[in-house]
């Protein structure tokens, strides 16, 4: 049981993959707004999304109850544990999350599952994923998925650009966010706030992970990106930082002592 006297919500997602919480942007999101606003969770690991409320991941157990989607789940917990991790933020600040978060969840989302779930780069990455499937469904179940992401990033529009353009508007976003990035060690400053998670969420899937595209190779040419994303994994997850980053630290604090 937590100190409130309530047992440990039971945080549904897709499993692990590479050196980042996950490679869905909306589990990634909402297992950082947990951290930032240091509510105790278990994760339960699922690869099938078909028996989760909705269809989708991720979702939550609270209290026997399930809740799904990363924005109503927030919702639910800041109303029930009495916690707002944006309470610092001014109007504008408000205004300004609301903005880039619709940009990332309601566009550069699906950018993500065109160039991590469809293109051939991504595939040749993520096909881990049906790893644990026996060998003779393993190509047809990977295939029947792809189909799957391919038909609804048509039906949603995306896949009605063309390649070139798809990188193009993805770049576009992302300069637009970068343009209100503080130069402190959150978005906005020096304190963390739920649109920290957003972030984090849609950037460390694209410069924390090997698949290479030209918004990922955008990005890693931008020092404030990738200095974010780092630090938001050393500083909430610093159980995926890579060793090597980890000993660095360890002889810096050793040598400041």
């Amino acid at each position: 049981m937590t100190a409130a006297g309530r047992p440990p919500i039971k945080l549904f997602v897709f499993p692990r993959m590479f050196a980042i919480p996950n490679l869905s942007p909306f589990c990634c999101k909402l297992e950082t707004w947990l951290r930032i606003a240091q509510i105790p969770y278990e994760v339960v690991e699922t690869r099938d999304p078909r028996t989760a409320p909705r269809r989708k991941l991720p979702y939550i157990e609270d209290d026997g109850v399930r809740i799904p989607d990363s924005g109503v789940v927030i919702d639910h917990l800041s109303r029930t544990r009495s916690i707002d991790p944006d309470a610092h933020l001014s109007p504008a600040q408000r205004a300004t999350s609301l903005l880039v978060r619709r940009a990332l969840e309601e566009h550069y989302a699906f950018v993500l599952a065109y160039t991590h779930l469809v293109s051939d780069e991504g595939v040749k990455h993520t096909g881990a994923r049906f790893d644990a499937l026996p060998a003779l469904i393993r190509p047809l179940v990977a295939r029947a998925v792809r189909k799957n992401v391919m038909r609804l990033l048509w039906h949603q529009g995306l896949l009605r650009y063309s390649h070139d353009e798809i990188v193009a508007h993805a770049i576009e976003d992302w300069r637009a966010i970068l343009s209100f990035m503080s130069d402190g060690p959150f978005f906005f400053g020096d304190h963390p706030a739920g649109i920290d998670a957003v972030v984090f969420g849609t950037l460390a899937p694209t410069v924390l992970t090997p698949i290479e595209t030209p918004i990922r190779a955008f990005l890693r040419s931008q020092p404030k990106a990738v200095a974010y994303a780092e630090r938001m994994r050393d500083r909430f997850f610093p159980e995926l930082a890579p060793p090597t980053a980890s000993a660095e630290r360890s002889t810096s604090a050793r040598a400041s002592a």
